[in-house]
């Protein structure tokens, strides 16, 4: 059962612009010669005037417009749930067109055109079922299905000849629309939700024109069409398909094994080191892990239809269904990088990878430097901790910041096969430590910040600087490679003699003036951010819907990765323009409410801090925050984020945040330490519903159930205030105990403004809870 801490009323519980000032002479750290655009160095697409011109597949298909919404909320979901409807109608409709359409093309119109009798009673059921029917027909005639009904001879007799009245028939027949063909079925496999409206084909194009306002479903006249919609349909993702076997595995990606057992020509169709993903033809490499162990599991790889495997302990595959054939090497681990990246043809090697590591900002920096790409004609694919984008809009969710060896392969193989020509990827201390990224061949390395996280697993800080450098150490080659860092950082000069010196550095700062790229001035808003750019080859004017002091170094970063590669300075500042928000990234949540909400991630000391500073320069009457520490992890920052909030806040409640197997009240009581608190000196005050002000005048209140803190905050929001819900951000789950849940804050935070306003309707001020109640005790 929940412990509620706060006392509430119980209804708060839930039911380009481009512009070039000036030339600017700064000197880099390499010569003042147009740096060769990485990505290009394996393109052949340049015409003999030195432009390049791309060359996509004949099959790739048009990719759809960036989507502009993040999250999924209840009225998208009723949308999505009418379209599968509307899908599954129409498949039925030309499964069985022939049907509907003799059953119902000798109905009698005429009946429409019948005036009512004096009789109202609501009896004439029959007859109420012919109008329909006879509507029915009508809207199918609309649609060219069916041919009207042929005129009465007495009604026309009088005025035209037969062979008018002939001549007239012809004439309806070819101003109608004419019956669909059923030649289209090997589409219908590869259709789309987003193509529901395309009963429609059989118009021709005046005709088409002409009745595109006047469109009707089909089945239901209640079911609208959405015209903004039609015809635009997602790119088609062609998964790539190999197969290899196990000895030219071995022998393309250099494995050398202590000892093979069995036939080593068996044919591998795919790589796993998950016993539940295995699929029949895989090989099985039986990783050791913290927690577990994958030999364990090699009898259920086995079940699924493994062929071989690959261990580091001495297995017996005699008793085996399908494996014939074991590889014993020293290390599961250390070689599934290599076997990986040899199984899927080295990917990256023919793409541009820019890698982006540090503690804060590396979600914004990706989805910026994809956009400034995509807006050099490249098609571009991420991996980031939100999601991993083929190109374009091709979109799937991701589980982990940096996914693992074998899906970073998989993933990048996908992006190669469907035309993808330059790749920004998130290089996070766990999968530069576990070696994830080890096969991956970046050509830019770019450091944002670093600050403390991540020390339940790397155990010290400097362990954590040492993974996060593994990125820089690799760019060796001055030709190919570019180090992009940030000079305000105090690790800044680490990160930069990592690797071969002579690789040319791009640095950026807002404090240090001596960056290649800095900002002349900037204006903070709650509504945009506006900045003046300095850089090597000119100043750029951005204006940019991302907000907060912190969002202007993902900018300058991301501006350094252009100027590295020696984009065009228009494209970077219509790239960077373009992105107008990151999801769970500072993310503005508007339902015309009369402050600002926003949900952001952050769940470090360093962001939590610098996340408070960026809204207070947007100058809010008071910041109400809400924040949480997840269970099985670094103890050490749970009072730091409440010691920051309190400090930078001038109400905070504390709540949880994924406590897994911790209690949630354990989680608190270690934040109360941040103000000098326990959790017996916060229940004392409760008995008497009042929480006195903290030293500094700020208020602190606590919930242990996040969605009712949630809504505490939003009820405390008055006119000018910024309610903050940190930690979560873009994540849309809460995970206790065993249990993993479906739990968006964004959602929550419009949920919690749409009961508020429901309170604030009904005549509830909500300045007389508790926590507005100091002068009264």
């Amino acid at each position: 059962m929940a412990f509620s801490l706060l006392s509430i009323p119980t209804f708060l519980y839930p039911h380009p612009n481009y512009i070039s000032l000036k030339p600017h002479h700064s000197h880099l750290h390499f010569p003042l010669k147009p740096l060769r655009l990485p990505c290009l160095r394996r393109l052949l697409a340049i015409g003999p005037d030195g432009k390049y011109y791309p060359n996509p597949s004949d099959d790739d298909p048009p990719e759809a417009p960036e989507d502009s919404m993040h999250g999924v909320d209840k009225f998208q979901q009723i949308y999505l749930q009418a379209g599968r409807a509307r899908k599954i109608q129409e498949e039925d409709f030309n499964k069985h067109k022939s049907n509907y359409l003799s059953a119902i093309a000798d109905v009698d119109e005429d009946v429409l055109n019948k005036e009512t009798t004096g009789n109202d009673d609501g009896d004439d059921l029959f007859g109420e079922i012919d109008k329909a029917i006879a509507m029915k027909r009508q809207e199918l005639v609309e649609q060219g299905l069916l041919e009207p009904a042929p005129k009465k001879a007495e009604a026309v007799d009088d005025e035209l000849d037969p062979d008018e009245v002939v001549d007239l028939e012809e004439i309806d027949q070819l101003r109608g629309l004419t019956v669909l063909s059923n030649s289209d079925d090997g589409e219908t496999e590869d259709s789309d939700e987003e193509d529901s409206s395309k009963f429609d084909v059989g118009l021709n194009d005046s005709e088409g024109k002409k009745r595109e306002k006047d469109k009707v479903n089909l089945l239901d006249s209640s079911f609208d069409f959405d015209l903004d919609s039609f015809g635009k349909s997602k790119a088609r993702i062609v998964e790539p398909k190999f197969k290899m076997s196990l000895a030219e595995l071995l022998d393309e990606s250099k494995v050398v094994p202590v000892s093979v057992y069995g036939d080593l020509e068996v044919e591998i169709t795919g790589i796993q080191h998950d016993s539940r993903v295995v699929s029949v033809g895989d090989l099985f490499v039986c990783c050791v892990g913290k927690r577990t162990d994958g030999h364990l599991y090699l009898s259920e790889a086995d079940k699924r239809g493994a062929v071989a495997v690959v261990a580091s302990k001495e297995i017996d595959i005699e008793d085996t269904l399908g494996c014939k054939a074991s590889v014993i090497v020293e290390d599961t681990n250390l070689v599934l990088p290599a076997l990986a990246a040899s199984f899927h043809r080295y990917p990256s090697k023919n793409m541009a990878v820019i890698g982006i590591t540090g503690t804060n900002g590396k979600t914004t920096t990706s989805y910026l430097i994809k956009g400034m790409y995509e807006a050099m004609g490249l098609r571009t694919g991420m991996l980031s901790s939100v999601a991993y984008y083929i190109h374009g809009d091709n979109k799937l969710e991701s589980p982990n910041t940096t996914p693992d060896a074998v899906l970073v392969q998989n993933l990048m193989s996908k992006m190669l096969h469907n035309g993808t020509e330059a790749v920004v990827m998130e290089a996070s201390s766990h999968g530069l430590a576990l070696g994830r990224c080890n096969e991956v061949d970046f050509d830019i390395a770019v450091f944002t910040n670093l600050t403390r996280d991540h020390l339940d697993f790397h155990g010290t800080e400097e362990e954590y600087r040492d993974a996060k450098a593994k990125l820089f150490a690799r760019m060796v080659d001055p030709e190919r490679h570019r180090k992009v860092v940030n000079i305000d950082d105090q690790h800044a000069p680490f990160f930069i003699a990592q690797g071969n010196p002579e690789v040319p550095v791009v640095t950026f700062a807002m404090e240090n003036k001596n960056a290649d790229v800095h900002p002349l001035k900037f204006e903070l808003s709650l509504f945009e951010t506006q900045v003046l750019v300095n850089t090597p080859h000119g100043i750029l004017e951005i204006s940019s819907g991302l907000l907060g002091r912190h969002n202007i170094y993902n900018i300058l970063a991301a501006v350094a990765v252009g100027i590295a590669v020696a984009a065009p300075l228009e494209d970077i500042v219509r790239g960077i323009e373009e992105v107008d928000a990151v999801p769970g990234r500072c993310e503005l949540i508007d339902e015309e409410q009369a402050f600002g909400v926003i949900v952001d991630y952050a769940h470090t000391p360093d962001a939590l801090s610098r996340l408070l500073d960026s809204v207070r320069e947007l100058a809010p009457k008071r910041i109400i925050t809400v924040i949480g520490c997840p269970g099985e992890s670094d103890r050490g920052k749970r009072p730091m984020m409440a010691k920051i909030s309190t400090d930078k806040s001038e109400v905070t409640i504390l709540t949880s945040d994924n406590s897994k197997s911790e209690d949630p009240l354990d989680i608190l009581d270690d934040m109360l330490a941040g103000v000098g608190w326990t959790m017996q000196d916060y229940l004392k005050y409760g008995e008497n519903d009042y929480y006195p002000p903290l030293p500094n005048g700020h208020r602190l209140f606590l919930h242990d159930i996040r969605r009712v803190a949630v809504r505490c905050a939003v009820a405390m929001g008055e006119e000018g205030d910024m309610v903050v819900v940190a930690g979560k951000g873009h994540e849309t789950y809460q995970i206790e105990g065993d249990k993993k849940e479906f739990f968006d804050d964004r959602e929550e935070c419009r949920e919690a403004l749409q009961y508020v306003d429901e309170l604030h309707q009904a005549g509830i001020d909500t300045s007389e809870f508790p926590w507005r109640l100091p002068e009264s005790h």
